[in-house]
This record gives structure tokens, C-alpha cells and sequence, in this order.
């Protein structure tokens, strides 16, 4: 065969042979074939189930509001009251007719009367032997009876608080032998006592009118505002940090009390811890302009002039909470929300950074060093666009640049250049406090002086050990700082 005769023949592909199954291959499909015959065979055989029904829900209370005529808590604890509707149909409390109540509570508790609806019946004392003091029912927690408009009567009694992940109480009801289970939003309000239902107003102040705040007592602080922080006056003058005291002015704007416990002139305020209270606090309001329309649509400005509130702190309750005096009455007042004033410490307070005056409120930087002296006057100017007019944003409002000349000769200094080195100085902080009562040794290796619109500081730095320096802020010592790092931004200043 000559090679043109094997170009023109075509290839043709060899079968390979099939393979017969194995034993086990097929065993394994024969029984998977019966396990599917078997499961089609139940499924068509099977009964069919009917579907579920809901459980009836368990209602322990039902009448309308206005049908509840009275109201008698009681507890183990001594919490004893009686609530009656008066002619008006508000409730007030027997025999202080005209003390007025929270509306709010007073709602939660009719709401939960009115319509008492139980998660669960979990023991049917009738039928099974039960220690319900193991459920808080023997003595109750606390007792509820509702006196009706026809003269019935129910009680309900609360018992311990039930192990489930959602919170609920066990409850009985008078007449029932059955144990249940409530959700512990319609427990909670019959496990407070009477002054709890004083209606009182919460203290309403607002943080950013404060301009001075003093403590005495376990604590001694006075501090005053300043447009460039907050500064502390006593027991020394020393600059405090910002973060802090807004942390500080938050906590005093939600300040909140739990119960009304009366006037001070009804009640013995050694009681209480208010006698020789732990804490006195003085906050005083600035003068206050109020800017209005009266009742023609005249726009009228209204001076309020400064106002001092005065907070005694007294002994804790024994409940996380603690005794407070505020505008001649006495409140009760829970640790999460008033304990701030006495966990507040000198230390927790005070600046770490004391270069820290915002640049658009800097006047006037200098220092002076062993590798020279620097002064700068700072200013902020028109910012100018490429088209040499005043930028404004897109409120119309002028936009500023901040400029820096050095005092001696007047020069600018580049803006960018001085604004890092003030922001790398601003960040200096201590390394360390020093010693209680530590005298400072020999003359400052460095001075520096800062300014801005309101207030003036001066910061020394003198000798200390071999790595760092005490810092005196307005001749006070409390901290060291790194000697290098102070040289190496001295040094680096434009």
C-alpha cells in the first residue's frame, strides 16, 4: 500500500468492551429499590392526620377599666396601699386624696387587669401535691385585689420570677387552684411601692447653659466653662479634657429619678443620708437669653438670668439606688442613672494633652528651647479662590484660612507646614503621673505659651531622670513626659 492510499483512508474508532456489574454494585441498587418501594407503600397507606388546633388562649382577667373601682397591693416586703376611683374617675391613694399619681403607672396597672392573659397553666394544685413557696406563692410576692363596680372582689397573687427565656412571674388567681405563668411586663409595676406613684417632674436641664459646676463632700471639685474647655479651679487650677466633661454634661442632662418620697419639711432627712449628705452639688446656669413671638406675632427677647440647682446626694437604698435631695423633695433614684456623681474622680477629669486649643480659636503660639526660640501670632483670613474672590460654601458662608506669622519679622509661615507641627504638638501626652506632692527641681529646660481668644496657658518642662521631663501646666505638676519626644517637636517646629 503506497502512501497516497493510507492519506485517503479515515480512522475508525475502536468499542471497547462493556463491563458487566459487580455482585456488590447490585446488590445495593436491589435494596435500594425495596427501601423505595417500602417508603411509597406507607406513604399511600398511612392514615392521614388531621390538622392542629390551636390551644383556647388563657385569659385570667376580663372586664372593662372603668368597671375596677379599687385597687388594694400588699406584699411581704411592707409595700401596703389602697387605690380608689375618685368621683373624676382618676385613682388616687386613700387618705392622700390630693396627692396626684402618674397617669402613666397608674395606666399599666388597669391595663394589666383589665385583660390578664397567662403564657401558660403549668400545676393544678388540685390534682398534684406542691410547695408553691417553691414558686414565690407562699407567701405571694405581692397580692392584687380588685374590688369591682357591684362590689366583687378577685385577688391576684405574684409570685417568683419563672425560669424562661422570655421574663415571666407565677401567679394565682383567688377562687383558682391553678398555677400560671405572665409575662413579667404586667407583673412589674405591682412590685413598687406608694411613693412610686407620686407624680413628680423630672429634672429638665439643659447641659450646654451650665457654665460652672461645683462638688463637696466625699469629693471636692470646682470647675468653670471657658469658650476653650472646661477648666478645674479647685482643688487647683489645671485644664480639663473635653471628651470627659462632655461624657460629664450628658450624664447630668439624662440625670432621671424613680420615686417621689415628699417634701423635705415632712420627712426626718437623716433618714435618708440628707442630713450630712455624701455629696453637695452646685450647678449654675448662665444667664440666658429666650428669643420669642408673643401673642400679636411680635419677635420679643426675654433675659433669664442665672440660676443655681443644687443636687444632695444621700445614702444608697439598699436596691441599687440612692437618696437624693432635688428642689426641696426628697427622690429615690436608681445607681445607673445618678451613681455617675460619685464614681466622678479629680483624676478621671483632668487633660493628659494640654495643647489642646482648637487652631480656629489659637491666637498666639511660643516656646523657648535649647535649639531656639520661636513666637507665632495666629489669625484666620478670607480664603481666596483662583478667580481672587472671598469662597463662601454653599450656604454663603464665608470659608477661612488659618495664617501664621512669625512674631519678630512678620513673615508668613506656610500653612500647611505649621498646621502639622501644631497638630503633631497637640498630641503630646504624659508618660507617666508624678509622685504625690513632688517639688519640681532646677529651671525649665523649655517653656511653652499658648493662646487663644479667651485664655492663656503656659506649660514648663523641667528636669526629672535621665529619659523624661515634669511638666508643670500653670504651675501645677502632675505628669512626665518623654524628653525626646518634647525635643524632637521643639526642635522640628517651621
Amino acid at each position: 500500500m503506497g502512501p497516497e492510499e493510507i492519506c485517503d483512508m479515515e480512522k475508525v474508532s475502536k468499542k471497547k468492551a462493556k463491563k458487566g456489574l459487580g455482585k456488590g454494585v447490585l446488590f445495593s441498587l436491589l435494596l435500594l429499590l425495596a427501601a423505595l418501594g417500602g417508603a411509597g407503600a406507607y406513604f399511600f397507606s398511612r392514615p392521614v392526620l388531621p390538622e392542629p388546633t390551636l390551644l383556647p388562649d388563657i385569659i385570667l382577667l376580663d372586664a372593662a377599666r372603668d368597671e375596677i373601682t379599687a385597687l388594694a397591693i400588699s406584699s411581704p416586703d411592707g409595700i401596703n396601699y389602697p387605690l380608689i376611683r375618685g368621683t373624676d374617675g382618676n385613682f388616687t391613694l386613700l387618705g392622700q386624696e390630693d396627692t396626684p399619681l402618674r397617669s402613666d403607672v397608674v395606666e399599666e396597672m388597669l391595663k394589666a387587669l383589665s385583660h390578664l392573659e397567662a403564657e401558660d397553666a403549668i400545676l393544678n394544685t388540685d390534682n398534684e401535691i406542691a410547695d408553691l413557696s417553691h414558686f414565690g406563692l407562699s407567701p405571694a410576692k405581692a397580692q392584687i385585689t380588685i374590688t369591682y363596680a357591684d362590689g366583687e372582689q378577685k385577688a391576684l397573687y405574684i409570685g417568683s420570677e419563672a425560669p424562661t427565656e422570655e421574663p415571666q412571674y407565677y401567679c394565682m388567681l383567688s377562687g383558682d387552684s391553678t398555677v400560671y405563668m405572665v409575662l413579667a411586663a404586667f407583673c412589674e409595676p405591682f412590685f413598687q411601692d406608694a411613693a412610686y406613684l407620686r407624680a413628680f417632674e423630672q429634672p429638665e436641664l439643659d447641659a450646654s447653659l451650665l457654665n460652672r459646676i461645683d462638688l463637696s463632700g466625699d469629693t471636692t471639685l470646682g470647675l468653670h466653662y471657658t469658650s476653650s474647655g472646661w477648666l478645674l479651679d479647685i482643688p487647683f487650677s489645671y485644664p480639663l479634657d473635653t471628651g470627659k466633661t462632655n461624657s460629664l454634661l450628658s450624664s447630668i442632662e439624662f440625670m432621671a429619678f424613680e420615686a417621689c418620697l415628699g417634701r423635705k419639711e415632712d420627712l426626718n432627712l437623716a433618714d435618708y443620708g440628707l442630713a450630712d449628705p455624701a455629696l453637695t452639688i452646685a450647678l449654675t446656669q448662665a444667664p440666658t437669653l429666650i428669643t420669642g413671638e408673643n401673642s400679636t406675632g411680635e419677635t420679643v427677647t426675654v433675659e433669664v438670668p442665672s440660676k443655681i440647682y443644687t443636687l444632695l446626694i444621700g445614702s444608697e437604698t439598699g436596691q441599687s439606688g440612692v437618696y437624693v435631695l432635688w428642689d426641696h423633695q426628697v427622690f429615690r433614684a436608681s445607681n445607673f442613672l445618678l451613681g455617675f456623681w460619685k464614681e466622678l474622680t479629680l483624676d478621671f477629669l483632668l487633660l493628659r494633652n494640654p495643647v489642646n486649643f482648637l487652631v480656629n480659636d489659637l491666637t498666639h503660639i511660643s516656646f523657648s528651647h535649647a535649639s531656639g526660640s520661636r513666637s507665632y501670632e495666629v489669625e484666620l483670613v478670607e480664603s481666596i479662590t483662583e478667580n481672587n474672590e472671598i469662597a463662601t460654601d454653599e450656604y454663603g458662608q464665608v470659608l477661612y484660612d488659618v495664617q501664621a506669622l512669625r512674631t519678630e519679622s512678620g513673615k508668613k509661615v506656610d500653612t500647611q507646614s505649621f498646621l502639622t507641627w501644631y497638630t503633631s504638638l497637640s498630641a503630646l501626652s504624659p508618660a507617666g503621673s508624678l509622685p504625690e506632692g513632688y517639688a519640681l527641681q532646677g529651671e525649665p529646660i523649655a517653656s511653652l505659651l499658648i493662646k487663644s481668644q479667651s485664655i492663656s496657658r503656659e506649660i514648663s518642662f523641667y528636669p526629672y531622670d535621665a529619659l523624661h521631663s515634669a511638666m508643670a501646666v500653670d504651675g501645677e505638676s502632675l505628669y512626665y513626659i518623654e524628653t525626646a519626644k518634647l525635643d524632637m517637636l521643639l526642635q522640628s517646629a517651621p
